[in-house]
């Protein structure tokens, strides 16, 4: 028996889907699926794409709110093909008995990549700066502080243990494979005092450092990829004006933080997202497609509630 199928799938904005994804897509819909490949400028727009269809898929900036809900009403399935899911309404889902999904840890890899390339070019001198002026430096023996042992932290942990690096780490819960590992867990803190470099692999939009912890920080090197903001910027500009204190960002961090550092000493910003890669784009394809399928077999995953 093949899978049920939507009867109308809508892919509400710009999606970097592969073409065998929406190739796939098409087979897990009755009609035609409507790509659109513009963001809806208003909740009226919204409304009009998704029309009668009965499955959306959509990234993580297009507002799905009670409104919309309300207005779709063939609507069972809302596939945000991103983890953040604060621009839908999922009270409003609920009790319309809309399942929602996302999709989880398909940038990872690029990220990881991105950070020690980073860390690589500081240290030895390779780009505008030089960690530590006049001395080029090796990773191995360094101690890499990690603050957050999620699945990303513990991807930036293994590759730090494969440079020889010292590795501790603080995270709200103790994680005996990783300490078995040769990671070592310190309070906050202690690790701001004792790390070389310090990366921040924790929730959206969770303030983790302020002016104390920055005072800790002498000499060092802040990776911050977080989305949102994770400390004051006034903290950080007085932290950052301080010789041999580096930051290396990417385009994740929320906007206002991207222009404010800018051109900033010390501030190594690139304009890119780290994780935007080919193999990226492949990842969050299939895995939101996988959602889909789950979905049609009656084993839903990767649900929001």
């Amino acid at each position: 028996v093949g899978l049920m199928k939507f009867k109308q799938i809508v892919v509400l904005d710009y999606l970097t889907f592969t073409p065998e994804s929406l190739e796939a897509l098409s087979g897990l819909c009755e009609g035609e699926i409507k790509v659109y490949e513009d963001d809806p400028k208003d909740v009226n727009s919204v409304i009009s794409r998704i029309g009668e269809a009965d499955c959306v898929l959509t990234s993580w900036r297009s507002e799905i709110n009670s409104e919309v809900i309300e207005a779709c009403s063939n609507l069972k399935y809302i596939g945000v093909c991103a983890t953040s899911v604060t621009k839908v309404d999922l009270s409003a889902c609920s009790k319309k008995g809309i399942v929602v999904t996302n999709v989880r840890d398909y940038g990872d890899e690029g990220v990881v990549e991105w950070i020690f390339y980073e860390l690589l070019c500081l240290i030895r001198g390779l780009g505008k700066y030089q960690w530590k002026s006049d001395k080029v430096n090796e990773l191995a023996g360094k101690t890499f502080g990690i603050i957050g042992l999620g699945v990303l932290g513990k991807m930036v942990a293994k590759a730090a243990l494969g440079f020889n690096m010292n590795v501790v780490y603080y995270s709200r819960t103790r994680n005996n494979e990783f300490e078995n590992k040769g990671c070592k867990y310190l309070p906050k803190k202690e690790l701001l005092k004792l790390s070389d470099f310090i990366s921040l692999q924790i929730p959206r939009d969770l303030k983790i450092l302020d002016k104390s912890d920055f005072d800790l920080m002498k000499e060092k090197v802040l990776i911050n990829n977080v989305i949102g903001e994770a400390f004051l910027k006034k903290d950080f500009l007085q932290w950052v004006s301080k010789e041999n204190n580096f930051a290396i960002m990417d385009r994740s961090p929320s906007i206002d933080f991207f222009d404010s550092f800018l051109g900033v000493d010390r501030v190594i910003m690139r304009d890119l997202i780290s994780g935007r890669t080919e193999e990226c784009f492949t990842r969050l394809s299939n895995k939101s497609i996988e959602n889909i399928k789950a979905y049609l077999s009656s084993k839903v995953i990767n649900q929001v509630k």
